[in-house]
């Protein structure tokens, strides 16, 4: 349970009794105050405390405690300055991490379940070791959209059971699939901080003793049509999860339906996003335009991350069309500020953090970062010296660092990001179809997809 005052801890008298109830206290800390010496001092006698000068302080303890979850008791206090709001902005990252871990168990368990489900005791043995590869790459994700078909499936039903759970792991199948179809277009070579399908393919190939002059062109191609190969069989047991699960569900054609149109609109989000780096580099009449990469945004990541699983979960959970439309609208912008952020991290990450290599900058992606800096500075050629080469330094890749910050894309990129959060925050506040404890949930959400480092 989180306890939260109604004022500033300078309003809040220490209380022993309440101490000795309690696991954890947060303190969030302004920096004009002069007693969080003495809160932590008190407070600590009892319990546990933490003090935390920002909301990333916050976000860098809780996502590391494994120990805290909805049973322990929390109170979150200010010092003398801090506002109400910041207190409840604590209170929903809280609420969030708290639901996200105890799902994440759950759906950890089916993803083991329905992978080992895969690999029929009568595969062929190359067959085998292609699913092998596929169930290493759809394991330890972060499983958010698994988590959003849960919260819109419980938010619809009512309901605390796991009946979502099926979707959600064939979910999880189909974000798999397509990346590792994206890794073959990227030519990636991490993904999840694991090798990916066609370099685990192409580390085994190399091992071969018999090799020719055509033997580098070829392993990679073998390598690729296997990467495909297990795409592809990934989409067809993702349908084949939600058929035979859901069978007798009422909205199964609905839901097949939703989910279609989820692949349809990556697939037409990963068209724009193949086809307009290699147009920018080679035509010169093309001239890249915002408009362009909102639309990967809004196809590829928006509809897929955000829209594409919660509504799958409402529709599961038997909400009608209507009221789903509704709250649909609310989940663009943050799909949209959600890539925008990824396309930072995809800049400035830690590559360890990240999970996969630096690759945005050698496959000249169309990102508002580069249409920023093409279209509305004078930083154009000093980029075009750097961006989209395949050969490129850690000086060259801190160049285009540097003239992303220097041009004003970092921060105008920045900008429209903390804006799109800010729209969903507020469409989310006024949604009168989500109740209060999932609006808090949600919030939390948000905050932790703009302070994620991977």
């Amino acid at each position: 349970m989180i306890l939260i005052p109604k004022k500033g801890c300078n309003e809040i008298k220490y209380d022993s009794d309440l101490a000795k109830k309690l696991d954890y206290v947060i303190i969030i800390n302004d920096e004009e105050s002069s007693n969080v010496g003495d809160l932590f001092s008190i407070w600590n006698q009892k319990c546990k405390v933490e003090i935390c000068n920002d909301i990333s302080d916050y976000y860098d303890f809780i996502k590391k405690q494994d120990k805290i979850n909805k049973k322990c008791n929390i109170t979150i206090i200010g010092t003398k300055n801090v506002k109400y709001e910041q207190i409840i902005e604590y209170k929903n990252l809280t609420e969030f991490f708290l639901s996200y871990k105890e799902e994440l168990k759950v759906i950890d368990k089916g993803m083991n379940k329905i992978n080992n489900s895969f690999i029929d005791k009568n595969d062929n043995a190359v067959v085998k070791d292609l699913l092998d590869k596929f169930i290493y790459m759809n394991s330890g994700g972060k499983y958010i959209r698994a988590f959003l078909i849960s919260l819109g499936y419980h938010i619809a039903s009512k309901t605390e059971d796991d009946y979502y759970i099926p979707l959600a792991t064939a979910y999880e199948t189909f974000q798999t699939s397509i990346l590792v179809h994206d890794d073959i277009i990227d030519k990636a070579n991490m993904r999840r901080g694991k090798k990916t399908i066609p370099t685990q393919y192409i580390d085994k190939f190399n091992k071969y003793d018999k090799q020719d002059e055509d033997f580098d062109t070829i392993k990679v191609e073998t390598a690729n049509s296997m990467a495909i190969c297990a795409g592809d069989i990934g989409f067809f047991l993702t349908t084949k999860i939600i058929v035979d699960n859901y069978a007798k569900n009422e909205n199964l054609d609905k839901i097949l339906s939703l989910y279609n149109d989820v692949l349809i609109n990556t697939g037409k989000g990963e068209v724009i996003d193949v086809l307009l780096p290699f147009v920018d580099k080679y035509s010169s009449k093309y001239k890249v335009k915002e408009s362009d990469v909102y639309d990967i945004y809004r196809l590829k990541t928006a509809w897929y991350t955000i829209i594409g699983p919660f509504s799958l979960g409402l529709l599961l959970g038997g909400m009608n069309s209507k009221t789903l439309n509704n709250i649909r609208k609310v989940f663009e912008p943050i799909g949209i500020a959600f890539q925008i952020k990824d396309d930072i991290l995809g800049i400035y990450a830690n590559e360890k953090n990240l999970g996969k290599n630096n690759s945005d900058i050698k496959e000249n992606k169309q990102t508002i970062l580069y249409s920023y800096v093409i279209n509305k500075t004078d930083y154009k050629e000093d980029l075009l010296k750097y961006y989209g080469k395949s050969e490129l330094s850690t000086e060259d890749i801190n160049k285009v660092k540097e003239i992303f910050e220097k041009s004003g894309a970092l921060e105008y990129a920045t900008k429209k990001m903390d804006a799109l959060f800010e729209e969903g925050r507020n469409q989310l506040k006024n949604n009168r179809k989500i109740p209060t404890y999932y609006k808090e949930v949600l919030s939390g959400l948000i905050t932790y997809l703009e302070l994620r480092d991977k």
